[in-house]
């Protein structure tokens, strides 16, 4: 979607028609992949022929033989877990379940936006060609699923083959009603599970060349609690280019869909999970005790979904490579094809993603309250900020609703307020018109310490990490855009740096924060080069840097102090978890495990979140999130080893170099933070439950 394209709300005419009828219409449903009669099989054929295919078959005679029992047994075995994973779909149970949901999306949201001439162009596409189509949307809610399918059901398209965890499939009577959906259920891990492993990938294989329906799948592998872009998982990437590797299908058309919410449902949710409060299970009991989100209408904003231009697995999977694969039936695509893709859709999440009115009030609020403690905004000197960083922002190609055209300043103000009042439990405009940040902190039942997965913080952090990790969870998505500007301002400073040193310190950043914004780790150093250019070049533009004679010096402007803060929180996050690994103490700690260091190093943030000194960190170093990453980084680069059980091996002598190198770097930290600002009272009631 460019920029000025088109967004049509699917609640608008909702709102005006009868629900049953609509739901009830005469559909003449577009299937995605065009099968000749013959190709095309049903659920039983599908399960017949996984059970018959080759490796499925070498697999249950292997463990008959080395389990010493009749083949029968593991048949059976095979057949039920097809039973378990297969699809379903039931277009009735579609048409039903479209009723109550469409009660339930109008009363919980204002509007759902989509990118509908991308719909019309697909649907055009797939009338004409012969190709198969994978849907790869980003996840940031329980709900994308449920909402891609509406969209889809909307615009009389057939319901995707949709990958499900287990955990839906274990609800009482909900995981009947999603695999008539189109639901498929696999399990979580099954690598050391050859009978399961074997039977995912020929079922996977048989989906993709022999069902006339496309293929759902969230390539992040989880939600993101922190509302930016995961690292990509590449198992189920690898299981549909290998099919595709093998099988009759001319391509494959991946579509990556950026998703974009006002205020996502779990919000609250997941501002405990990332402090390390276990996620509630899912279950039917606790999707019904969500209901109650219905009471305040159109309480939680609206929905964006930017449906990117499609992805051809032909690009990256040669001619070559498929017919090797019919000479040689063992020989697997290079991890780099995969790894590529995977990427590059990640890649168009992250550009197309729509940015809202409250992830730039974030964006300013949070710097407000870093650099002017005592002078918080009023809503003229908020409107006045934000329409100068959003055309900014504008420039830069984020797309952003809504646009700026030919805005007048009452515009900006009502865009503001709408903003505020889906947001009031985090923000609120006070009786002298000032812009507060809510204490929405609620104490927890003691049962739900039990399994804590970092350290017990204290009432006295939680009060002041949880509304400021649920406000910085709407400034992440705005990163894709900032984050390497904001790298290059840690690189250099206010003070004078050769241009080649603030490089070398570009790339050792860039590096570490790769896993953290899903960057490539492994780009090349033409890649790098031209995109530190580019991004000088924009910081000089907008006065922010200054160079002369091979000297690059920093400029402190409001922009410069904006993104070197943006920084902060995710390079002393890497600080923090370095410092924790090289100095720790087996004797005192045991082993190194990553329980541990989660543990220890959000309790070394905690101390040092309070401590009488001008360089405290930002509570969001608290987040999980980033000593799992930093964690995850490490061991990619060979800084940390880690062996079967799971301990893990720091190399002193890199890491002691890594640590010079961070300390080097000309931090600058803000004068104001979180734990000396008072908060207001929250008064209405919060419930931390699951809100599937």
């Amino acid at each position: 979607m460019q920029q000025n394209s088109e967004l049509t709300d699917l609640l608008e005419e909702r709102r005006k028609d009868s629900d049953f009828l609509w739901v009830s219409r005469p559909m003449k449903i577009q299937m995605p992949h065009m099968l000749s009669p013959e190709l095309k099989l049903s659920r039983n054929q599908i399960i017949n022929t996984v059970l018959n295919s080759p490796r499925v078959k070498e697999a249950i005679s292997y463990l008959a033989k080395s389990q010493n029992v009749y083949t029968y047994v593991i048949e059976r075995r095979a057949h039920a877990i097809l039973q378990e994973m297969a699809s379903k779909g039931h277009l009735p149970t579609v048409r039903w379940l479209g009723f109550f949901i469409t009660k339930a999306l109008k009363r919980i949201f204002r509007n759902i936006y989509i990118n509908e001439g991308m719909i019309f162009d697909l649907k055009k596409q797939m009338s004409s060609y012969q190709v198969q189509y994978v849907y790869v949307p980003s996840h940031r809610s329980y709900l994308d699923f449920i909402l891609l399918s509406y969209i889809l059901f909307s615009y009389d398209m057939s319901l995707p083959n949709i990958a499900s965890g287990m955990d839906f499939y274990q609800m009482r009577f909900i995981g009947e009603l999603l695999r008539k959906t189109g639901a498929f259920y696999m399990r979580r891990s099954f690598s050391n599970d050859l009978l399961y492993k074997e039977i995912f990938k020929a079922y996977v294989n048989c989906l993709v060349n022999h069902s006339d329906r496309a293929i759902e799948f969230f390539i992040e592998g989880t939600r993101s609690r922190s509302q930016k872009s995961i690292e990509p998982k590449y198992g189920f990437l690898s299981i549909i280019l290998d099919a595709y590797l093998q099988g009759t299908v001319p391509d494959i058309q991946f579509l990556p869909i950026s998703i974009s919410y006002d205020r996502p449902l779990e919000e609250k949710l997941f501002v405990y999970e990332l402090l390390g409060v276990p996620k509630p299970k899912e279950t039917t009991t606790a999707l019904l005790r969500s209901m109650s989100m219905l009471k305040n209408l159109v309480s939680y904003g609206s929905v964006f979904f930017n449906i990117g231009e499609p992805i051809s697995a032909s690009q990256y999977v040669s001619s070559k490579d498929r017919k090797t694969k019919i000479i040689n039936p063992d020989y697997k695509l290079p991890s780099t094809i995969t790894e590529n893709l995977a990427y590059d859709i990640i890649y168009t999440h992250q550009k197309n993603t729509v940015l809202t009115t409250f992830n730039i009030i974030a964006l300013l609020f949070n710097e407000r309250i870093q650099t002017y403690p005592l002078n918080p905004y009023t809503l003229e000197t908020l409107a006045e900020d934000y329409k100068w960083y959003k055309k900014w922002l504008s420039s830069l190609g984020a797309i952003i609703h809504p646009s700026i055209e030919n805005m007048t300043t009452d515009e900006f103000y009502k865009e503001i307020l709408v903003s505020l009042e889906t947001h009031s439990e985090l923000l609120t405009l006070d009786e002298s018109k000032m812009l507060n940040l809510k204490n929405t902190y609620v104490e927890m039942k003691s049962e739900k310490y039990m399994n804590i997965k970092g350290h017990n913080l204290n009432k006295r952090t939680m009060e002041v990490a949880v509304p400021a990790i649920n406000l910085t969870i709407y400034v992440n998505p705005t990163l894709f855009f900032l984050a390497k500007l904001g790298i290059v301002t840690a690189t250099v400073g206010l003070d004078s740096v050769h241009i080649d040193k603030a490089f070398e310190r570009y790339v050792l950043l860039r590096k570490l924060l790769s896993t953290e914004f899903a960057l490539f780790l492994n780009a090349s150093s033409s890649v790098i080069n031209l995109e530190w250019k580019k991004l000088i070049d924009i910081l000089v533009k907008e006065g922010c840097l200054y160079i002369q004679n091979d000297l690059i010096t920093g400029r402190k402007t409001a922009l410069f102090s904006l993104l070197h803060n943006l920084m902060l929180p995710f390079i002393d996050a890497v600080c923090f978890t370095c410092t924790t690994l090289l100095n720790w103490n087996e004797l005192i700690l045991g082993s190194i495990t990553i329980q541990k260091v989660l543990k220890e190093c959000q309790k070394q943030v905690e101390i040092a979140l309070f401590e009488e000194k001008n360089s405290r960190p930002h509570p969001y170093c608290l987040s999980l999130d980033l000593f799992k990453s930093t964690l995850s980084n490490l061991l990619q680069q060979g800084i940390v080893i880690s062996d079967k059980e799971g301990i893990y091996f720091v190399d002193k002598v890199q890491m002691e170099y890594l640590i010079l190198k961070l300390h080097q770097l000309p931090l600058l930290h803000p004068v104001g933070f979180y734990s000396d600002i008072s908060l207001s009272t929250l008064n209405t009631s919060v419930h931390i439950q699951a809100k599937l």
